[in-house]
């Protein structure tokens, strides 16, 4: 009885302290009682304080006076009820900005510290990192950089999130060895170097590296971690084979996408009975598709652009979780038959394009909304088994070899809810029936490259894209007034269509992006109303019959990037608003027109110019001196972002913003040419593949997204420019191709000519240059193309890579001379024409050169014989294989003709 009183008695006391027993010093225990936080570490919170920024009234309440002195009680701040320690710090998303003070190492009993989803910069301070009880670290999402510091054995980590931010270096190789880690995030940051072993991590359940620099082999100790559940690694630069996942049996997320691994999928993935994502697309994997019966759980599988070879195996028609199957972009064969579907009740999402597969469907799933069979046998009749199918939203099946017509049952049930239909690159030849489905959100529609005829019938007046071109479309284009103000793309070009244009583009201005109206039959003046187009970033109107003068109203058109209005009747003076408003644009085109009057200063504040031509026009005056202020073609390719590619990533985000703003209610992923769920990017990259024709090395060319990429141009070449050419243009390095053919051009060439090293082509030829070549056109390693021929130049042409030309190149300058020319250049005058004596000096120089050949041929013959025989007299073992070789060789030669003989005998 007397003990239990004594255990009543200490548990009021230990109630009555708040549940801590106070044995020790006095001061302890009345601050335990108080309440309130310890004075260095609110101290601690107030400099941490001093050094962010925020909005709203997210910390009024930390402050010195009385009623806000107890940081226990501050926003985002959490103590220990019987310490008083300050043991958890929240500032998840309150938009706080700043740096990180090395004051919160004072916090030395926080556990929890959340800074996630702000905006800090700077370092993340080793006081931080060297908390000795911390388990949850969060600052993910802001801008902090620097590296990560080691790790000490003994930390108490087990949750570190460092994603979305610039850190950089290696990721040590302590991380591997925290024994309390359940949850490592260091994705979207530019860490580099090997992945460390994690040999001393058992708990270690979701590992996140994706998106960084990292290279080398993915270590096999990350297939043996018992507990892992996680893992990405993806958009990294890793190489080799993937390691067997052998002891993993929780994994349920493989994601590998988007690097350099190399050779067959490991069987042990098949193994993995939990597993429910794999993505193993992006890589260069080779080998067959290993059977889907290891794969109960999964639901999603990628394994698109690889180098996979044979056919789908049957087994995937058992996965009947499977949602999202995409085998794209291989090099797979054989023919897909209802099996491979039997129990797919489940999938959405089916992509086999660009594979060379033969589907002989009679159904496909009913769930199935996006359908991308690009590059797949479907033809020549149109698949039946869309019949029944109205559920789709997504549906490619371009250059699927169809040939016969799209029946009237399929534009009849068209589904209200599609986003994206393309039937692009096959035969069909219909004259096309009024569409008149009610679209739920603003489609994309592509029919182009076919032989589609006729006049463009009523279409949906919902449309985000419509691509016609490539059919045999004719009359005008008052359709177009009839579509809703949110079209963004618009390609009509490659067809038939006559007339002028319509003046109802004002409703567009809102959102087109792209208009291509290119190679038809067109005709009038360029309408006023286009320059309303404040959103227009490409526009082509090359090779139609436009006349008049450029509208001043397209100076509106500031977000232009991409101008090509060649091939036309346009005439007048080329305004200067183009250099001063249109400083955003990369590609100017304007060749094959009437523009006279001289060329404008103002076109060389077009700092982000690749691509200038204004060839085949009636302009005169001189090349401005200002030319070497065409920054984009001083800039080394690969230093900088490349004009042209910006140009495609950021339209397409444009589009994507466009669609989600159209259809607030679907959900859209804003990433750059990889969103599942915005299926405008496809068009968008469909239509981003226009041309543009370049004079190239001297023919007109087609140059495609790919080419543009590198390609930095000139070409003014027939006009009537004049005067000399500026030695400023010698500091456009980065320039590939010059043509100023053509021209009145006159006086000599820049001596310093040279410094253009990334010339490929250039043409001078039809001018009044005079002087000498310059001898610095030899420093141009990549020159692989030369005319100078019809101007004045004269004296030696430069060896020895100049001489290495066509005699064509030179052609016309009746003072050159020099190989590969026939004239030989004298002493005195230069050169030397060939005539008779020339010939007779040439028999006398051949004469010479014969006369110390034999000379030579004589005395190494002498020198030769005496010293073979030196040898042979002067040394014994010399002479004894010297006369041995010579019997071998002698009873060689006498079995051989004895048996010759005796066989030609037996004839």
């Amino acid at each position: 009885m007397k003990h239990v009183l004594v255990i009543l008695l200490l548990c009021m006391i230990f109630y009555m302290n708040g549940g801590v027993f106070t044995l020790g010093h006095k001061e302890d225990a009345s601050m335990t009682l108080s309440g309130s936080c310890i004075e260095k570490e609110r101290e601690a919170l107030l400099i941490f304080k001093s050094h962010i920024s925020f909005s709203g009234d997210s910390l009024d309440d930390w402050g010195d006076k009385e009623e806000k002195k107890d940081c226990c009680q501050w926003e985002g701040v959490n103590c220990n009820n019987h310490t008083g320690h300050v043991i958890k710090l929240d500032f998840r998303l309150m938009q706080l900005s700043g740096f990180i003070s090395v004051s919160l190492g004072d916090l030395t009993s926080l556990t929890y510290l959340d800074l996630s989803s702000n905006n800090f910069t700077g370092n993340l301070p080793d006081t931080v990192w060297q908390l000795p009880n911390l388990d949850f670290l969060d600052v993910s999402d802001n801008s902090l950089n620097g590296n990560i510091p080691e790790f000490t054995l003994r930390s108490s980590l087990s949750h570190l999130d460092l994603s979305s931010n610039n850190f950089t270096g290696d990721l040590p190789s302590s991380v591997g060895q925290l024994l309390n880690l359940d949850h490592l995030d260091v994705s979207h940051n530019s860490l580099s170097g090997k992945i460390p072993e994690f040999t001393g991590c058992p708990s270690l359940s979701h590992l996140d590296l994706s998106s960084n620099n990292f290279t080398g082999d993915l270590p096999s100790s990350v297939g043996q971690l018992l507990n892992l559940d996680h893992l990405d690694v993806s958009h990294n630069s890793l190489s080799g084979k993937i390691p067997e996942f052998t002891g993993c049996p929780s994994l349920s997320v493989l994601d590998l996408d988007s690097n350099d691994f190399t050779g067959d999928i490991p069987i042990s993935v098949t193994r993995l009975l939990n597993l429910h994502y794999l993505d193993f697309s992006h890589n260069s994997l080779s080998g067959n598709i290993p059977d889907f019966s290891g794969y109960p759980s999964i639901s999603n599988l990628d394994l698109s652009d690889n180098k996979l070879a044979g056919n789908l195996p049957i087994s995937v028609g058992q996965l009947s979780k499977l949602e999202h199957i995409d085998v794209s972009s291989n090099s797979l064969k054989g023919v897909i038959s209802d099996l491979h579907f039997q129990n797919l009740t489940n999938l959405t999402y089916l992509d086999l394009s660009f594979n060379s597969f033969s589907l002989e469907l009679s159904s496909i799933p009913s769930k199935l909304e996006t359908i991308k069979l690009q590059s797949c046998i479907l033809g020549p009749s149109f698949p039946m088994w869309l019949k029944n199918h109205t559920s789709f939203k997504y549906l490619d099946i371009s250059s699927a070899g169809i040939s016969q017509s799209i029946p009237s049952w399929f534009w009849d049930h068209l589904p209200s809810g599609l986003s994206f239909l393309n039937i692009s690159s096959n035969e069909l030849k219909d004259v096309l029936p009024d569409v008149t489905t009610d679209f739920d959100n603003y489609p994309g529609i592509d029919l182009s490259d076919n032989q589609f005829e006729g006049r463009v019938p009523m279409l949906p007046s919902k449309l985000a894209a419509l691509n016609l071109s490539g059919n045999k479309f004719s009359g005008n284009l008052s359709f177009l007034c009839h579509i809703d103000r949110a079209l963004t793309l618009l390609d009509l070009s490659n067809n038939s269509f006559t007339g002028s244009l319509p003046d109802c583009w004002s409703k567009f201005q809102e959102y087109l992006t792209i208009l291509n109206l290119s190679n038809n039959n067109l005709s009038g003046k360029i309408p006023s109303s286009l320059g309303l187009l404040s959103h227009l970033q490409a526009l082509y109107l090359r090779t139609n019959t436009f006349i008049g003068e450029l509208p001043v109203s397209l100076s509106n058109c500031t977000k232009l990037r991409f101008v090509d209005l060649g091939d036309n009747k346009l005439s007048g003076t080329i305004p200067a608003w183009i250099g001063e408003r249109l400083t955003e644009s990369y590609v100017i085109v304007l060749r094959s027109n009437a523009f006279s009057g001289s060329l404008p200063e103002q076109v060389c504040w077009l700092y982000n110019l690749q691509l200038l031509d204004l060839s085949n026009n009636r302009l005169s005056g001189n090349i401005p001196e200002c030319v070497g202020n065409l920054t984009a073609m001083v800039r080394v390719v690969g230093s900088g972002d490349v004009m042209v590619s910006h140009f495609y990533s950021s339209s397409a985000r444009t589009l994507l913003v466009t669609e989600q703003a159209l259809n607030p209610n679907k959900a859209i992923c804003l990433q750059e040419f990889n969103c599942r769920e915005a299926p405008i990017e496809a068009l968008a990259k469909a239509l981003f593949t226009d041309i543009a024709l370049v004079a190239w090395k001297g023919k007109v060319r087609e140059f495609g997204r790919t080419g543009l990429k590198l390609l930095k141009s000139i070409d003014l070449s027939s006009n009537n420019l004049s005067r000399i050419l500026p030695t400023s243009i010698t500091s456009l390095v980065d320039l590939v191709s010059l043509n100023l053919s053509c021209n009145n051009l006159h006086g000599e060439v820049p001596k310093d000519i040279g410094r253009l090293k990334s010339l490929d082509s250039l043409d001078l030829s039809g001018n009044e240059f005079s002087g000498s070549i310059p001898s610095s056109l030899s420093w141009i390693d990549g020159l692989g193309y030369l005319d100078l021929s019809n101007n004045n130049f004269s004296g030696k042409i430069p060896p020895p890579k100049l001489q290495l030309f066509d005699s064509s190149s030179y052609s016309g300058n009746p003072l050159l001379c020099g190989l590969p020319l026939t004239r030989k250049c004298g002493p005195d005058t230069g050169l030397i024409d060939k005539n008779e004596d020339d010939e007779e000096d040439d028999k006398l120089d051949e004469n010479e050169v014969l006369k110390w050949y034999y000379i030579g041929m004589g005395v190494g013959f002498a020198v030769g014989f005496w010293g073979i025989s030196g040898a042979i007299f002067l040394n014994r073992g010399c002479r004894h294989f010297l006369f041995a070789a010579l019997s071998h060789v002698n009873n060689w030669i006498y079995v051989t003709l004895v048996l010759y003989l005796r066989k030609f005998k037996r004839f």
